[in-house]
Parts: C-alpha cells; sequence; structure tokens
C-alpha cells in the first residue's frame, strides 16, 4: 500500500506538473511509473479514473489539459509502505 502523487507530461508546454497528490492505492508501485506500466492487464482504480476524467490548466500556458495517454501519466510514490 502507498501514498502517490500524479504527474503528467504537459502537451502544452512540455513541462511535468503534478495533478494529484495523497491518492492512496493497494497495488500501486514501488517506484515512479506511468499508469499504463503500472496497471498494465488490471482495471484502473477509481480513484486515477476519475482524476484522469478532469481538465487541468497548464500553471505556464493556462491553457485547459486533458492528458488520456497513460503513458503520460506518472504515480510517483511519497509513502510506500
Amino acid at each position: 500500500m502507498g501514498v502517490y502523487d500524479i504527474y503528467i507530461l504537459c502537451d502544452e508546454c512540455f513541462d511535468v506538473h503534478r495533478i494529484g497528490t495523497g491518492i492512496t492505492l493497494e497495488d500501486g508501485p514501488a517506484n515512479k511509473q506511468s499508469i499504463d506500466e503500472a496497471y498494465a492487464g488490471k482495471k484502473l482504480p477509481s480513484d486515477i479514473a476519475s482524476l484522469l476524467n478532469n481538465d487541468f490548466q497548464c500553471p505556464n500556458t493556462g491553457k485547459s489539459i486533458v492528458e488520456k495517454d497513460n503513458s503520460q501519466v506518472f504515480l510517483v510514490p511519497v509513502v510506500f509502505i
């Protein structure tokens, strides 16, 4: 079990932005990993799926970001138990 921050590679400015924090996952990765890699062949946890359905504002350009490519979305462990 672990607590994760979620980051995306922004298509607007090509920087990495944190979009979610404090998501607890039972079966998350021990190290930074894309959602695509971490959940290959598995059902995506509802917390992550609902977060990805939201659009976000790029802090550098102010434009809206909707990232549907899970290889560009990363789970980064904050606390891994």
